[in-house]
């Protein structure tokens, strides 16, 4: 299988990874035929790649988070969210509950990848989609710097929640209203929803509030910088893995912290397994496997003399190659 990026060139193509909506039902069930028809629901439901049977065996695709569990977080996610329109009071028990699932079910091999594989039917299941998104970021960062349980889960819940103004402003105000509505709450903790209320701040101070620096809470930093990937992740300009930590390591230089920059790169895998790679000496191969917090130096199954062979970024004989361009 390869990933590849969605567009009118895929019709006709066959599907190797189901498609679901957020109920769970499916959507596009794997060996199915691509038509028109799906593109174009794909590309306004803004999933940008998804994965096609090209005769490869090779390639091992793990998610971060399995389907199943993850179409349930979105569920209880946006029963959380009508919930809180109605009452204007957040479900402890019930938040508590998802990000509980997520800490559990979490896959933190380095072969595992966000994949973009369920379609939303509403705003609403878009937003929580989002906000499900960023928690396993930022869960992944906590748990590569050790945090305890306790800890742990207030920055998962401020990651699930921080978008919670949503449900009654579309503009930066929301972080406010998030934050008043979670603080309503007296089982979650300070830190947890100071987090949203400083959101958008940056390391230069650049943010609403001209919070910056040693000021900002850890929370904040990571989830920041995790809400910025996703929503370019995710944007209407439909780029990759790489391109996006291209975005974010140009803003990293002042509005993120070093440190928490560093342990997100080293996170974040920007080759993912399947894509089509060419590399600086104009071999063209396939991301076939992972190093371990080397994100940029992935093993590539290259085509060279009518065979194909296994080329680690890694090895010592490898260290002048690096991968030029992404072919879709």
């Amino acid at each position: 299988m390869k990933l590849v990026a969605v567009n009118e060139k895929l019709i006709g193509d066959v599907l190797a990874t189901p498609i679901y909506t957020e109920r769970g039902l499916m959507f596009l069930n794997k060996g199915n035929k691509i038509n028109d028809m799906a593109i174009t629901r794909l590309k306004k439901m803004r999933i940008n790649t998804i994965y096609i049977e090209d005769g490869n065996d090779e390639i091992s695709l793990q998610e971060v988070l399995p389907t199943p569990i993850k179409i349930q977080c979105i569920q209880s996610l946006v029963e959380i969210f009508n919930e809180t329109q109605a009452k204007q009071y957040v479900n402890d028990k019930k938040v508590i509950q998802i990000v509980k699932n997520i800490i559990n079910d979490i896959n933190l091999s380095e072969n595992a990848v966000l994949i973009s594989n369920i379609v939303p039917n509403s705003e609403l299941s878009k937003l929580a989609m989002h906000c499900i998104d960023v928690t396993i970021l930022t869960i992944i960062i906590g748990i590569k710097k050790k945090f305890n349980d306790s800890k742990l889960m207030n920055l998962g819940i401020a990651s699930l929640l921080h978008d919670i103004g949503k449900l009654f402003s579309d503009n930066h105000e929301h972080v406010k209203i998030g934050y008043e509505l979670v603080k309503k709450n007296t089982v979650f903790a300070a830190t947890t929803y100071m987090a949203i209320y400083y959101l958008y701040e940056r390391e230069d101070g650049s943010g609403p509030f001209g919070v910056c620096g040693e000021k900002l809470h850890e929370f904040i930093k990571i989830l920041s910088i995790c809400n910025e990937y996703i929503k370019i992740i995710s944007g209407e300009k439909r780029i990759l893995p790489h391109e996006a930590i291209e975005e974010i390591t140009a803003m990293a230089i002042t509005k993120f912290d070093k440190e928490i920059f560093k342990d997100f790169i080293e996170s974040i895998y920007c080759y993912p397994n399947g894509l089509n790679v060419k590399l600086n000496n104009d071999l063209l191969g396939i991301v076939v496997m992972q190093n371990e917090g080397v994100t940029t130096r992935p093993i590539i199954g290259v085509y060279k003399n009518d065979s194909y062979c296994f080329c680690n970024l890694l090895d010592k004989s490898n260290l002048t190659l690096f991968i030029k361009e992404v072919v879709l």
